[in-house]
């Protein structure tokens, strides 16, 4: 499945497909959101990860949990 990650009160949201602006979605860990402007999102990869987003991402990608426990 193809993830695309978002800006969202701080954090990055993994959601899965494209987004519409102007149209609720929902991000995987759950909360709902209206995307904005996509051209004010240059500099997403910056943000925060939102850590229950990242963990379903990387389950379904079959990526270990991140941090990794030693």
């Amino acid at each position: 499945m193809k993830f695309r990650w978002l800006p969202h009160e701080g954090l990055r949201h993994a959601i899965s497909g494209e987004p519409a602006r102007g149209r609720l979605i929902e991000s995987l860990c759950g909360d709902p959101f209206v995307p904005q402007e996509l051209d004010l999102w240059t500099n997403k990869n910056v943000w925060p990860t939102c850590p229950d987003c990242d963990g379903i991402w990387r389950e379904s990608e079959g990526i270990l949990p991140w941090p990794r426990k030693s």
